[in-house]
């Protein structure tokens, strides 16, 4: 496998404005003063020992990068690669027969780095990612993405890992280690959930995670808006829902095994009246092999109008909820520790309304589990018509992704050019 891997924050910890001079050329590297995070050099090592080949690829200057990459890990190295342009990185690989040939199949490369940009250059190269977490920040810093942790996670790594070991076991076994829902429509058992939030109060905590990614544009394969939209057909397998099932069921085996956490009650976000197909959660929930007592605790008014996802905006999507949404009278909730599945998290309006009406009841711990979340969206290609910027949709009826110029009747400014994806 080609491991690209970021430099600054991955391998060394310069991730801070101090390395900006030898970073930029401006100052000569002294390879002693280049902290190296422990296990990294032996990393390197155990990659070629298993047969891989690591690069490293990095916006820095080649007088910082080369100099750290040959005296330091011995390893090919790419530089000043602009991401998260492909421009450079896509040279590299058609530059040489061997790598160029292996890219025919994506699943030969990885991308490893520690900010949004190493994210996104992957998704635009179509391969996998994985985002690590080896250092803690001191500032925020635009443009790298140092310090910001909501744009990482929501630019949708395929894996995410705090450590060099994790990161040796995700290359060594990429599968088994994708995001639950993923991995089971791989044939593959998986327990990997994203880690969106977690709010500690007084006397509990409230904690968001998803089971897989609904992809918007640019990606690798393994992201799932097709699965997403089936969700909402009529015409859904029961295959499908019990691979869903599935899913959430080793997750919530994990959550079962951690130690000094108990949970009451296992529930839903119920669907309206109107849902079509109907009852669409309620059928996913009840095939949940669960560990939990499981208990219907929301409904929505008889009388609600409109959608959620019509709303314009967060506040907006938070007061239809609340207006709409309520708990069920006559259960005691006091001290409980509640888990909550949902079908999709997009602004955080729905779990963080489900969050304080829980609190409200006296619920202590509340984990709140989302099927999928939709990734900020990455365009990479031009309609040939026009030139705008082409956007990726997914035909809700089969699945399939297209290229489009999204028109003025869909909510776009282009000339209505269509391409599909094989």
């Amino acid at each position: 496998m080609i491991i690209f891997i970021d430099l600054d924050g991955t391998l060394t910890d310069t991730a801070h404005e101090l390395f900006k001079p030898y970073k930029d050329g401006h100052q000569e590297t002294i390879i002693d003063n280049i902290p190296i995070f422990i296990g990294a050099k032996q990393f390197i090592l155990n990659l070629i020992t298993a047969g891989h080949k690591p690069i490293i690829l990095s916006d820095s200057h080649p007088r910082y990068v080369n100099k750290i990459a040959q005296q330091i890990f011995q390893i090919p190295a790419i530089s000043l690669t602009d991401k998260p342009n492909v421009e450079k990185t896509l040279n590299y690989i058609n530059s040489n027969s061997e790598i160029a040939q292996l890219y025919a199949d994506k699943d030969n490369f990885l991308i490893v780095g520690d900010s949004w940009l190493d994210i996104e250059i992957g998704r635009r190269l179509n391969i996998r990612t994985v985002l690590t977490q080896f250092y803690r920040a001191s500032s925020i810093e635009e443009r790298d993405g140092i310090g910001q942790d909501w744009k990482p996670i929501k630019m949708g790594p395929t894996y995410y890992v705090k450590s060099f070991d994790e990161l040796f076991n995700v290359i060594q076994r990429p599968m088994e280690n994708l995001l639950a829902i993923e991995a089971v429509f791989q044939n593959q058992n998986s327990s990997k959930a994203v880690k969106f939030l977690h709010r500690p109060y007084a006397d509990g905590f409230a904690t968001f995670r998803c089971l897989a990614r609904q992809e918007d544009g640019e990606c690798d394969k393994y992201a799932r808006a097709d699965k997403y939209y089936q969700i909402d057909n009529p015409n859904r397998s029961g295959e499908f829902l019990n691979s869903l099932a599935h899913a959430t069921s080793n997750y919530l085996n994990e959550v079962a095994g951690f130690q000094n956490l108990s949970w009451d009650y296992f529930t839903y976000v119920s669907d309206k009246n109107t849902t079509i197909p109907p009852n669409k959660m309620k059928e996913i929930f009840d095939l949940v092999n669960s560990p939990f007592p499981k208990i219907r605790l929301f409904e929505w008014n008889d009388n609600v109008t409109g959608s959620l996802r019509n709303q314009p905006n967060y506040e907006a999507r938070r007061l239809f909820i609340a207006n709409n949404l309520h708990m069920l009278e006559g259960i005691d909730l006091q001290n409980k520790n509640i888990i909550v599945l949902d079908d999709q998290f997009t602004s955080s309006a729905t779990a963080n309304e489900i969050c304080t009406q829980l609190r409200n009841k006296g619920v202590k711990r509340i984990l709140f589990i989302a099927l999928f979340y939709l990734i900020l969206p990455v365009v990479s290609k031009a309609c040939p018509r026009c030139g705008k910027p082409l956007k990726i949709k997914i035909r809700r009826n089969d699945g399939n992704r297209f290229f489009s110029c999204l028109p003025a009747q869909f909510g776009g400014q282009g000339c209505g050019y269509v391409e599909n994806i094989a």
